[in-house]
């Protein structure tokens, strides 16, 4: 087994002249990259960091995160990936929790940190990408050591941290939908073995051209980073998914050939009107996780990109990140399946005895496998609840069929309680996405005095399409028990999401309540 850094290096002295990330017209090479990633690395040294260190990153998704990234685990030191768009409670609470030692962060985001030295006694070093004009109020003197991004490209000579395979390699923070973000502890060996089994089943190679708008900090994101840099493949900047077309126009242009997005990707580009204008005939593979995506818009990407293989995953931070995929040949036929488990991941339904079920059996999922995280970071109690004798406990309830393929029902914490019924939202939401003039729908339950609780679904109408409550209500009772027709049902523009592309359920249920009280 090795580490990431080995992995650079490698693919760097293979192919040094190739390019790793393209932005735009600017092109940085895999020897270049892998020099100032050594550079930095030399500076966080000589600054002092130690092994074991955790230096957090707040920086967008340029080229700089990714020698940031790699600089940090040359230290021998640990990345603390966080969203740039952030403010002050999320990133003090992160800083705080994961007890950093420095973090690297755009110039916009030094504000945030003005005035909290009191509540970061270990925070000893703020490296800032940008002009500094935050830079006077943001501490007491003498408490934190600030200097620019390009300061830390250390020009002495090349010092190297001790890495090792068993080291906490990444701290990924989880979205925090149903409380606080846990940290999520990754090493090498978790990182590398999913490389390696993803690596596998794509057939990625340094031809492959990524086209990218996965944020780097989200494990996703940063697993697709992972997997192209090992094989020596190019990483393209494919622009932000506020501006779809954009994204399509950088595809073709840079004769991408794979994509990688979560469900609310796929249905924002397949809604543009516009979309069969694109040349996409380069698209060897694309990849969806994230979330389940419905077997309506899964038929509705492979009909769009008839030349890609479609790869529909599912994963989990705590499994850095994937579990499980569906290999396109088999996708017509266990369409709504979140896949067989990935090489090197063994997945098994267990049910509240901690007995494995019979095919076709509704229970936890569970894994086993060499990218299965170390724990959670300070947490030894839900540590404990997680990772069990057993495997780790994803927390998520589905069935596999005779072919091992699993299907999710959702997640425990997301079923519905109504009356003597346990419902899973994932059904509701795949009958709904299949009507005609529905782009996305969201199910989650709302509180019922009588019943416990109701279901609500919250759909965006497909552009062009004017919404018909009666017109779904009547789809539905065609595929549904009555016990599973929605209850309420509203109509919005865009589907509330955390940072990493998720269903944001409870915003849903305070819009509810926002307009149950109008």
């Amino acid at each position: 087994m090795t580490t990431l850094p080995a992995l650079l290096w490698q693919a760097a002295e293979r192919s040094p002249d190739h390019p790793v990330f393209i932005q735009g017209q600017s092109v940085t090479t895999y020897a270049e990259l892998d020099l100032a990633s050594s550079r930095m690395a030399s500076g966080l040294l000589r600054l002092g960091v130690v092994h074991g260190d955790r230096i957090a990153l707040v920086l967008d998704g340029t080229v700089d995160f990714i020698i940031a990234y790699y600089a940090v685990l040359k230290a021998g030191a640990t990345v603390v990936p966080l969203s740039s768009d952030t403010r002050t409670s999320p990133l003090v609470y992160a800083l705080q929790h994961s007890e950093a030692k420095g973090v690297i962060l755009d110039a916009k985001n030094l504000k945030y940190l003005s005035g909290c030295a009191s509540e970061l006694p270990l925070l000893a070093l703020v490296v800032c990408r940008g002009a500094r004009r935050a830079a006077p109020s943001l501490a007491q003197p003498g408490h934190f050591q600030c200097m620019e991004f390009d300061e830390l490209l250390d020009r002495g000579e090349l010092l190297s941290g001790r890495v090792d395979v068993e080291d906490l390699a990444c701290l990924i923070y989880t979205s925090g939908t149903t409380g606080k973000p846990k940290g999520v502890m990754l090493t090498h060996r978790n990182l590398v073995a999913n490389v390696r089994s993803i690596v596998q089943y794509l057939e990625l190679d340094a031809r492959d051209r990524i086209a990218m708008v996965l944020p780097f900090y989200y494990v996703y994101g940063n697993s697709v980073l992972h997997t192209h840099i090992s094989v020596g493949a190019t990483i393209v900047h494919a622009g932000s998914m506020t501006f779809p077309a954009q994204v399509l126009e950088n595809i073709a242009a840079h004769r991408c050939s794979g994509f990688s997005g979560v469900p609310s990707t796929f249905a924002r580009l397949l809604g543009l009107s516009e979309f069969e204008g694109y040349d996409l005939s380069s698209l060897r593979y694309v990849t969806q996780a994230g979330a389940a995506m419905t077997p309506s818009l899964t038929a509705r990407l492979r009909a769009a990109v008839p030349n890609a293989r479609i790869f529909v995953m599912y994963g989990q931070s705590e499994a850095a990140a994937r579990l499980a995929y569906v290999p396109p040949e088999d996708l017509p036929r266990k369409l709504g399946s979140a896949g067989k488990a990935i090489p090197g991941v063994k997945l098994k339904i267990l049910g509240p005895d901690g007995q494995v079920l019979p095919s076709k059996t509704t229970g936890e999922v569970v894994a086993e496998g060499e990218n299965i995280m170390r724990g959670y970071w300070r947490d030894p109690e839900q540590t404990s609840r997680a990772l069990r004798p057993t495997g780790l406990h994803t927390g998520d309830l589905g069935w596999m069929d005779e072919d091992g393929f699993l299907f999710l029902v959702g997640r425990d914490s997301e079923m519905i309680k109504s009356g003597a019924h346990r419902i899973g939202p994932r059904e509701i939401e795949c009958v709904i996405e299949a009507i005609e003039g529905v782009r996305e729908c969201a199910v989650v339950g709302v509180p019922d005095e009588l019943l416990g609780q109701v279901i609500l679904a919250v759909v965006v109408p497909a552009e062009g399409h004017v919404f018909d409550r009666q017109k779904l209500l009547r789809a539905c009772l065609d595929e549904l028990p009555r016990y599973k027709l929605p209850t309420h049902v509203l109509a919005i523009s865009e589907l509330p999401r955390t940072h990493t592309g998720k269903i944001a359920r409870a915003e849903l249920l305070e819009l509810f309540r926002a307009q149950s009280c109008e």
